[in-house]
């Protein structure tokens, strides 16, 4: 029979506590406590706060332990992860009932269609989608972008920029790109020149909610008879590449990039509850924590300074600040 060494005997203990535990979550106090009262009746000596300090970390490098140091109200505890249990049967009545409410949600369903909940699950899964209650004109105007885009014509719609105190501008585009932030949908694009016949060289991100009345529909070529004529089409694939869309928004925080502007390293303070939601939730591709402090972590973005920045801070109030 194969005998264990000392310390295989006290990763097994400390395993087999936390499983033990509510959660399967114990703090450092609590290990060690138990450790050295179960220690002494297998014959092994007490151990020393360092020495578990040890054995957690090398618990913590075994990926297979499942051992993780989290932080839950300000104090400290080691936990197990949790795996989801193989036996579980959902039922399918349920999966349909989930998806069909996302879809309403989304707008992509009408909830007056046959396809309505079988229970009332609208108290049970509940959405925020404030850009969204519009009873599906989003996405039917998504649907009317992409057919656009997989098609290669042009659009024509009304729109008024949500920092212009003019009235709606008639705007004719060549679409690329229907993109979904923060709740709302928007149409990338590039503007159409009815004078060259041709694109411009610059691309534009139009907000689904601020087109008039939520209509797009396609530009047609006008005859000399003044009637008019057949679709206008562009090469989607050539467009988006001489405009470099597939990288465009590479360092935006949102959707927002200045004309000109460029991408620059910027720090973020973050304290209290904002420690932990900024380390769970990346806050943009390019984040690294500089600074990890038990009071505070610092992180830097590599972004482009737009307003969504201070948006962004804003959710934070006083738990999150730029600094220098």
């Amino acid at each position: 029979m194969i005998k264990l060494t000392a310390q295989s005997q006290r990763l097994q203990l400390i395993t087999d506590f936390l499983k033990s535990q509510a959660f399967q979550r114990a703090a450092f106090a609590q290990i060690h406590e138990f450790l050295n009262l179960k220690l002494p009746a297998l014959g092994l000596k007490t151990i020393s706060r360092r020495s578990l300090e040890a054995d957690l970390q090398v618990l913590r490098l075994d990926q297979q332990s499942g051992l993780k140091h989290i932080q839950v109200a300000r104090k400290h505890y080691y936990q197990l992860q949790v795996e989801p249990s193989p036996t579980v049967n959902i039922p399918d009545e349920l999966w349909n009932n989930m998806l069909v409410q996302i879809a309403q949600n989304f707008g992509a369903i009408p909830p007056t269609s046959q396809q309505t909940l079988q229970t009332d699950f609208h108290d049970k899964l509940v959405f925020s989608f404030s850009g969204l209650n519009d009873d599906g004109q989003s996405m039917n105007l998504a649907a009317i972008c992409l057919q656009a885009i997989s098609q290669q014509y042009l659009l024509q719609f009304l729109y008024k920029p949500a920092f212009s105190t003019y009235r709606s501008r008639f705007q004719i585009v060549a679409p690329l790109q229907v993109r979904f932030y923060e709740g709302r949908f928007y149409l990338v694009a590039c503007e159409w020149s009815e004078v060259k016949k041709t694109t411009k060289n610059q691309i534009k991100v139009f907000a689904f909610d601020l087109i008039e009345d939520f209509v797009i529909v396609p530009a047609l070529a006008e005859r000399e008879d003044g009637k008019e004529g057949d679709l206008q089409h562009f090469h989607w694939a050539a467009l988006a590449h001489d405009l470099g869309l597939r990288s465009y928004f590479k360092h935006c925080l949102g959707v927002a990039r200045f004309k000109e502007s460029v991408p620059e390293i910027i720090r973020l303070k973050f304290t209290d509850w904002a420690i932990n939601y900024v380390k769970a939730r990346r806050l943009h591709a390019s984040q690294r924590i500089v600074v990890d402090h038990p009071n505070y972590i610092v992180v830097e973005l590599y972004v482009y300074r737009t307003y969504e920045l201070n948006m962004l801070l804003s959710r934070f109030r006083d738990y999150g600040s730029e600094v220098l």
